[in-house]
């Protein structure tokens, strides 16, 4: 039996291993699968021999929440997010007055006397409670000998409490070490809070693309219209798609023809026309005429379907960088609480008292504390971030950062990312004797009732030159849309006509004159529509322009040695004169979003690092299979929630600086690390009376908790250099 279940607490790959090992090791599992993106686990597993109530048994023996999963995947996210967001927002309450009692004396501010030490113990114990979860995942972890970051707080946190709480017994006046354990417990707290808020965006995406499908559609069936659920849909089904509706399968074109929408798969700005015989894909959308079409796929099986699927699993592959504390931590808990016990027998064995043995050993545990440690990603993270929105760009998380900085290929979609997005009038040719204001004033009379991008096109263009009203004084009857060709009708009793040759061809107007602009504009990636009346007008170029700092912006990624490369469902001739444009040499064009997938998985596998940008929801696959994910400000939801990096002010240049800043806060990163390491290589021989023999030199818990805490400030205050 193959069964899914939600599994919620964790945090890194090691918590992942800790589970696998826990539930493959009951008897009847034959095989499991865990999922940190999506929470999940999948088990294959004999149902005569176990079931799932044993499985979720072990999760939770390993120190995790688990259930069957019933398909509330955006729920389960949005729980776990709000279970860490309400415990953090009352320990943060209650670590600033225990702050404060801490360190208040020594900044001469005024503290109560000897009940400071008892409230600051109700204040960490508050913090402890509502933390516990640490403690059992820690030390469950440590049992299944898979410890992490988990398993290092919960030791350093407990044995500062424990060791406070014991000075306070004694009746010690001296410092207590109580906010120790509070700002761990907090800090950590915070940073599995935005990592849950990171991978519920996630999971948005895959959300949002599964909502593209339409919940019911129009079939034909025995002669007559049905309406059908969607999942109701069979293989040779006849289903028809009229105007403003969307394609829900894949299959053949067997009567009727229309103008189709790919832009939510292909990137591509100008529609396509659909004849019979034609083929169409799910997630296309019909805008003008009707179609219908023979389903040859549907369900999981259709182009859209197997978009999710990309998306999913491409999310799913991509291993996270691991911390370097959690690397380590797989021998850095047993190799301190090994020497701190060998230091208490060491000193017991050359006759030192058990009081002064236990201080010399508890002290060890203390300056072993890691607190900078914890401190060392988060605080530059922070700080990076930080100094990122202020440039206007967003990053989900610090793990994006890390990788952003090996980047060495950045691969860029067209539509949306470095052009506008939008078709524009870029030129009008007139014939002689034409005034161009005035052809431009007539075409947007005959487009005004049409939703076509190239009628909304010059209309725009019109509402430049006139006043609405303007346009409005005059009225065009008898419209008539030719699909595949273009727009006729008369106005003031006068026929017109807005289309390609094909149009003019058929009605006997040459169009020879302006052949020769014709094809010149078509050779830098325009849209030729031509327009007459009984005669010749003109003709109307249509782009999709370039973004003014497009340019620069990859001049300046190249400037940074990275190499560039067009990526877009445009067709040949319009990505070359767009990649001339803006200076790209390396164009790959006329792709399906499986192929810009597949590229940058051939790009992967021979060895380059590569960022995708986009915008679109034939981006997305492809922003989550790349090494990094940066999508622009203006894109779809979809593209927002699967990228790392979301540039708010919708311009690629802001894509060197991610590179550049993903750089600076590694080597902040990597100094707070060395900078907490060296320090427990020498504070913890030190504390262990390494120099207490020759030198008669000690350090007492209270001195090794204060050495902690400049280690900790050390890390915190070379973060902040990246606020500048």
């Amino acid at each position: 039996m193959n069964q899914k279940f939600k599994v919620t607490g964790m945090g890194c790959s090691a918590c992942v291993a800790a589970v696998e090992k826990a539930v493959k090791a009951t008897e009847g599992v034959t095989n499991v699968s865990v999922s940190l993106l999506e929470n999940a686990m999948t088990v294959d597993f004999d149902e005569n021999a176990v079931d799932t109530g044993r499985i979720i048994d072990a999760v939770k023996g390993a120190g995790y929440g688990a259930e069957v999963d019933t398909g509330a995947i955006k729920n389960s996210k949005t729980k776990e997010k709000s279970v860490l967001i309400t415990r953090f927002l009352p320990s943060l309450c209650l670590l600033l007055p225990l702050v404060y009692l801490n360190m208040g004396e020594m900044l001469g501010l005024p503290v109560p006397g000897r009940i400071s030490g008892y409230i600051q113990f109700v204040l960490a114990l508050g913090i402890l409670i509502i933390g516990r979860s640490y403690f059992i995942k820690g030390f469950k972890s440590i049992i299944h000998r898979a410890p992490g970051m988990d398993a290092l707080i919960s030791i350093g946190a407990g044995i500062s409490f424990i060791y406070s709480t014991y000075l306070l017994i004694i009746g010690s006046t001296g410092h207590f070490f109580f906010e120790s354990a509070g700002m761990i417990f907090t800090l950590i707290t915070l940073g599995k809070a935005l990592e849950a808020n990171s991978k519920a965006h996630t999971m948005d995406a895959i959300k949002a693309l599964s909502e593209l499908m339409p919940e019911v559609v129009t079939v034909i069936r025995d002669g007559e219209e049905r309406v059908i659920g969607f999942e109701a849909l069979q293989k040779g089904d006849t289903v028809l798609i009229r105007a403003g509706e969307g394609i829900s399968v894949d299959g053949t074109v067997i009567k009727g023809n229309a103008s189709i929408d790919k832009s939510a798969l292909t990137g591509e700005s100008i529609p396509e026309e659909a004849y019979v015989g034609d083929k169409v894909v799910s997630g296309s959308v019909v805008l003008d005429g009707f179609i219908m079409v023979e389903a040859e796929k549907t369900g999981t099986e259709t182009t859209l379907y197997g978009i999710i699927d990309m998306v999913k699993n491409a999310a799913s592959q991509k291993i996270p960088i691991e911390r370097l504390a959690d690397r380590i931590s797989g021998f850095f808990v047993p190799i301190v609480v090994g020497i701190s016990l060998l230091t208490l027998i060491i000193w017991l064995a050359v006759g030192k008292d058990f009081s002064f043995a236990l201080n010399m050993a508890i002290s060890v545990i203390v300056i072993s504390c890691p607190c900078a440690l914890g401190l060392a990603t988060p605080t530059a993270v922070m700080a990076g971030t930080g100094n990122a929105a202020r440039h206007g760009i967003l990053i989900r998380s610090g793990e994006c950062l890390e990788t952003a900085r090996n980047v060495d290929t950045v691969v860029l979609d067209k539509t949306g990312t470095v052009t506008e997005g939008e078709l524009n009038v870029t030129d009008i040719v007139v014939a002689e004797g034409t005034d161009d204001k005035k052809m431009l004033l007539l075409a947007a009379v005959l487009e005004a009732g049409s939703n076509h991008p190239y009628a909304k096109a010059i209309r725009s263009k019109a509402l430049d030159m006139y006043e609405p009203a303007d346009i409005m004084a005059y009225f065009a009857k008898d419209v008539i849309n030719i699909q595949g060709q273009g727009i006729c009708g008369n106005i003031d009793e006068k026929p017109f006509f807005c289309g390609n040759e094909k149009l003019f061809h058929e009605n006997g107007i040459k169009t020879d004159s302006l052949e020769k602009e014709a094809a010149r504009l078509r050779g830098e990636g325009k849209t030729v529509l031509f327009f007459s009346g009984n005669n010749l007008f003109g003709l109307f170029a249509i782009a999709d322009m370039v973004k003014e700092d497009s340019k620069e912006a990859i001049t300046l990624m190249k400037d940074r040695g990275l190499d560039v490369i067009l990526l877009t469902g445009d067709n040949r001739v319009t990505a070359e004169a767009i990649g001339r444009e803006i200076g790209i040499d390396s164009i790959i064009s006329e792709v399906l979003p499986n192929d810009k997938h597949n590229k940058i998985e051939e790009l992967m596998k021979e060895g380059k690092h590569v960022a995708m940008v986009g915008d679109g929801i034939n981006d997305a696959a492809a922003l989550v299979k790349a090494d990094v994910g940066i999508a622009v400000g203006n894109g779809t939801r979809i593209a927002i929630d699967s990228a790392d990096f979301i540039l708010m002010k919708n311009s690629v240049k802001d894509v060197a600086y991610i590179f550049s800043l993903s750089k600076k806060v590694l080597r902040i990163i990597k100094q707070n690390l060395f900078w907490a390491f060296i320090y427990n290589v020498i504070g913890i021989p030190i504390a262990a009376g390494a120099l207490y023999s020759s030198f008669g030199i000690t350090l007492t818990p209270m001195i090794a908790a204060g050495c902690m805490s400049i280690s900790s400030l050390f890390v915190v205050t070379n973060a902040l250099r990246l606020r500048k």
